[in-house]
C-alpha cells in the first residue's frame, strides 16, 4: 500500500523525490506515534476501514488530540495523513467504479461536457467529505463494515454517502451538489429517505443536502420538514511543498 500511495502522490503532481516520498514514509511515523499514545497496535497501511482513517485524520488535525505532533516538521504529518485519507477514498472508488459514471464519447455535446464536469466536481467533493467524516459529522461514521455507505445502493438508486450514528444507529443520507441545489434535490433526497425507512423501519432516518449554494426554492421546500437539513460547503486553500 505504501508504494501505491507514493505512486498516487506522484500522479497528482508531488515530487517523487520530495513530498511523495516524505509523505509515504511519514505514515509509518504516524502509525508508531498513534500506537504509542493510544495502546492500539495500528499500522495505517493495513487499515481497511475508512472510518478509522477518518478518525486518525481528525486526531492529528488542528483540533485533534495529537495536533502538536501533526504540526511537527512544518505540518508534514498532518499533510501526510490528510493526503492518505483522500487516497484511501479514491482508491475505493477505483476498485468499485460507479456504474452511473458518464460514458466518454469522441464528440460529446456541450450539455454532456457540463454533466461530466459536474460529476467530477461532485466526486471530488465526495472524496473530501468521506476523508473527513469525523470532523464534518461528529459522532457519525460511514455506514457498513466495508464502507458500503459510499455510493450506497438501494432499489437501483445510489445515495452519495450514507452515515450511521455511532451510538444510536440513526441513519443520515448525504446528498452532494457541486453547484446550486434547488427544489428538485428535495424530491430526490425525500425519495432516498423513504427507501431507507422501508429498508430500516426501526431506525431514525434523516438527510442533509451539501451544496455550493442553496436556491430559494429549496429553502422553501425544506420548511415543510425537520428531517432534511441544508449545508453549504467551503473549500479551504492549503499550500504544500512538491
Amino acid at each position: 500500500m505504501e508504494n501505491e500511495f507514493r505512486n498516487w502522490l506522484v500522479k497528482i503532481g508531488l515530487s517523487p523525490t520530495g513530498a511523495a516520498t516524505s509523505y509515504s514514509r511519514a505514515i509509518h511515523k504516524i502509525s508508531e506515534h498513534y500506537t504509542q499514545n493510544t495502546g492500539d497496535n495500528i499500522d495505517i497501511y493495513s487499515v481497511t476501514d475508512q472510518n478509522i482513517i477518518s478518525q486518525i485524520l481528525h486526531d492529528y488535525s488542528q483540533t485533534g488530540r495529537f495536533s502538536d505532533f501533526g504540526y511537527e516538521q512544518h505540518g508534514r504529518f498532518r499533510a501526510a495523513i490528510s493526503r492518505y485519507s483522500e487516497f484511501f477514498v479514491q482508491r475505493g472508488h477505483e476498485l468499485n467504479p460507479d456504474e452511473n459514471t458518464p460514458n466518454a464519447e469522441e464528440n460529446p455535446t456541450q450539455e454532456q461536457e457540463v454533466s461530466q464536469t459536474n460529476f467530477a466536481y461532485e466526486r471530488d467533493l465526495q472524496t473530501t467529505l468521506c476523508s473527513q467524516i469525523s470532523e464534518l459529522f461528529p459522532n457519525y461514521r460511514i455506514f457498513g463494515e466495508l464502507n458500503e455507505g459510499i455510493e450506497y445502493s438501494i432499489d437501483r438508486k445510489r445515495i452519495d454517502v450514507l452515515l450511521e450514528h455511532v451510538t444510536s444507529g440513526d441513519l443520515l443520507a448525504v446528498e452532494l451538489k457541486s453547484g446550486v441545489a434547488d427544489y428538485r434535490v428535495f424530491g430526490q433526497i425525500s425519495m432516498y429517505l423513504g427507501l431507507l425507512h422501508r429498508e430500516f423501519p426501526d431506525k431514525s432516518i434523516s438527510g442533509v443536502i451539501v451544496a455550493g449554494a442553496i436556491d430559494e426554492t429549496l429553502r422553501y421546500a425544506c420548511l415543510t420538514t425537520d428531517k432534511i437539513k441544508l449545508k453549504i460547503y467551503r473549500m479551504s486553500l492549503e499550500l504544500e511543498d512538491v
